[in-house]
């Protein structure tokens, strides 16, 4: 028998790499008998493989798509200490390609790339240059029963104990990838559809049929210490800090959770991270709006399958096209702003009018026009500057840039709503924060650890001299509490509140807009999809 040139046997080494590193994280997390089915499952594939392919080079080349499989599931599984569960399904259904390529924008991303490309181009040269004679030649017993062995052995070890061979066949990429896509995949899709929402009415109705407009805008990405209104030292937010007099700014908001999945449907149905469940949906803050009367609006300059994933269906709803979603290519959020003129100029019936930005989402250059590239030198960023992990002040700069564009945005809702002689509030609070690698030495958001940036977000609420006039009572206990804590979660409630909705469920102890309100304390929040405890 021939000796095997080193060519195969580095390109078998890279092979069983991802699969190695599992093997390790079944033994250190599930034990020896996962480990044990784990090494079956791998060894009784590789023989099909290799039965199919016959010779080693056409061996490899059909191992290429599993051995890329292979180290994306291997990657998840220990950056995250599990499989791929409910959490990435929910990412995955919802994520748009502007998200993946914005990840791989960023130099964590742009390393992770480089190193799987680089492990792919040096695997396939190693195929490539494999030997085309036969895997299997002369009748070798030993290495038959070697085989046999390797599977029957390991397995009986392993079927000793049910769950953990269960969990150490589930472990193996091409089955647990399979078991992924039939179950928490499709589960997060029929989220996303809407075919996993059963609605119940909420039985609401409205304390006063006067004519009224409540403008709801969720943030994307923006961290509160990078706003100037809240003291930041560049004058970020200058529009802002201009109508101190007219908008109530909440000193202490705080996001339920990092990720937008998590976070917008929690701000939309008023459940605390330590309940929510997808499947917990009944209905949302625009469903209570439509019972109680209201006309609804819900305008997207965002992936509309987040909105979509909590049940929004108002009477009109827009979006960006799926083609500038998909091509990474979303407008800017002013594309928004000719929407709401049309539905503030609508009279005759109470308005509630949503509005989801893209705000100050990653990549953020990218998130505001040459106009507004007030700090920095203006020179574009390269892919080295991202690829080299070191903190990069123009990564700050554009950042910054960002959170002025949305200081003009929000300026813009206010100047439109400011033209109604009715009653109007325009509510802004962020969906999560940032963290900036300049600032934190991290980036990014949806991390699984509490990080204060990704979770302390600007909030407020701007309310014109016809509702100070009608609802005093509510700006007052708006102006105490002000100073005090806010949840993701009382948004739901506080809206409501404005809009002098009232239903069975009303919790006025949840609304900054009651005098009766309480600070929800509790230290739960969704980090990365997990639910964890805040530390100071």
């Amino acid at each position: 028998m021939r000796a095997l040139p080193n060519r195969v046997i580095a390109a078998f080494i890279l092979l069983c790499l991802p699969y190695l590193a599992l093997g390790i994280w079944l033994e250190r997390t599930k034990g020896l008998q996962s480990e044990a089915a784990f090494v079956a499952s791998v060894v009784l594939l590789m023989c099909a493989t290799a039965l199919a392919a016959r010779t080693w080079r056409r061996f490899f080349l059909l191992q290429f798509p599993l051995l890329l499989l292979g180290a994306a599931f291997a990657a998840y599984t220990l950056s995250f200490d599990a499989r791929p569960g409910k959490s990435i399904a929910l990412v995955l259904a919802t994520s748009s390609w502007a998200e993946f390529q914005g990840f791989f924008g960023i130099w964590q991303g742009k390393r992770m790339l480089l190193a799987a490309l680089s492990l792919a181009l040096l695997y396939l040269l190693l195929a490539v240059r494999s030997p085309s004679r036969p895997m299997f030649s002369g009748g070798n017993k030993y290495l038959y029963w070697g085989l046999v062995s390797a599977v029957i052995l390991p397995s009986a070890y392993a079927a000793q104990n049910a769950v953990a061979f269960v969990e150490g066949v589930a472990a193996n990429p091409v089955i647990g990838t399979a078991m992924f896509v039939a179950g928490p995949l499709r589960d997060a899709n029929a989220s996303v559809d809407g075919r996993a929402i059963r609605k119940l009415p909420y039985g609401a109705s409205r304390v006063d049929q006067d004519e009224e407009v409540h403008i709801l805008v969720i943030g994307e990405s923006a961290r509160r210490d990078s706003w100037s209104v809240y003291g930041y030292q560049r004058e970020t937010t200058p529009k802002l800090e201009k109508l101190r007099g007219e908008t109530i700014f909440f000193q202490h908001a705080v996001a339920d959770a990092n990720l937008t999945i998590y976070a917008v449907p929690i701000l939309l149905t008023g459940i605390a991270p330590s309940r929510f469940d997808m499947k917990a949906i009944t209905g949302s803050l625009v469903d209570l709006a439509e019972e109680a009367g209201y006309s609804t609006t819900w305008l997207m300059n965002q992936d509309p399958h987040i909105s979509l994933l909590t049940g929004i269906h108002a009477d009109r709803m827009a979006f960006p096209p799926i083609s500038t979603v998909v091509e990474a290519n979303l407008p800017l959020d002013e594309t928004l702003l000719p929407g709401l003129q049309h539905e503030i100029e609508r009279r005759g019936k109470s308005r509630f009018i949503g509005l989801h930005m893209f705000g100050s989402h990653w990549e953020y250059a990218l998130r505001y026009p040459a106009a507004f590239k007030h700090f920095g030198s203006g020179t574009e960023l390269s892919h080295l500057s991202f690829l080299s992990g070191q903190p990069d002040p123009r990564v700050l700069d554009a950042y910054d840039n960002s959170v002025t564009y949305t200081d003009w945005f929000l300026g813009q809702v206010i100047d439109q709503a400011r033209t109604l002689s009715v009653p109007a509030t325009v509510t802004y609070i962020s969906d999560h924060g940032e963290d900036l690698l300049m600032l934190d030495g991290r980036a990014g958001h949806g991390t699984h650890a509490y990080s204060k940036h990704q979770f302390d977000i600007p909030a407020f609420v701007w309310v014109n001299a016809a509702y100070r006039q009608v609802h005093p009572a509510k700006v007052q206990a708006m102006t105490q509490n002000a100073a005090k804590e806010v949840r993701s979660h009382n948004v739901f409630y506080s809206l409501a509140d404005l809009m002098g909705i009232q239903w069975p469920g009303a919790s006025p102890a949840q609304s900054f807009a009651s005098t009766s309100f309480i600070p929800d304390l509790s230290p739960q929040v969704i980090a990365g999809g997990a639910l964890i405890s805040r530390v100071e």
